[in-house]
């Protein structure tokens, strides 16, 4: 595996946490059913019972967030380990996209900008002069 790839660990680290978070929205949002249907409000036994499962939805939401954070950018990358060695390497396959779009825009704009300079070359001191010169900026001679 090169350097620019992001391991198999991290990426299944990322979809579980993709899953997680999901299914704690989805147990957060079910709560909001309930009032869909007021009879199941108070059918628990306990009032506060129907907000067990947003609760949970929360934290697993969290923790999925987490884990996507930590899998994206690694364990030193994230901040969880203080080591800057550790943290360049985890983070290369981000900074070495994000210069890379940095150079292709680069690429892209300085492409149209371009513009041929013809010199030319003074007989008396040879310095290269730009093309609609009168006089040589060097020695000041008539071109």
């Amino acid at each position: 595996m090169s350097k620019k790839q992001i391991s198999s660990e991290r990426k299944t680290l990322y979809m579980a946490g993709v899953i997680l978070t999901g299914i704690g929205m989805l147990l957060f949002l079910s709560t909001f059913l309930v009032f869909l249907n007021p009879n199941s409000f108070f059918n628990t036994g306990n009032p506060f019972g129907f907000m067990i499962r947003p609760f949970v939805g929360i934290l697993m939401i969290a923790g999925g967030n987490f884990m996507r954070i930590l899998a994206a950018r690694g364990t030193a990358g994230s901040g969880l380990v203080l080591d800057p060695e550790k943290a360049r390497e985890d983070l290369r396959p981000w900074t070495s996209m994000a210069g890379s779009m940095v150079q292709d825009a680069l690429d892209e704009t300085t492409l149209n900008t371009k513009k041929e300079s013809i010199k030319i070359r003074c007989q008396n001191c040879t310095t290269l002069n730009d093309e609609d010169s009168k006089f040589c900026k060097s020695c000041g001679k008539s071109l």
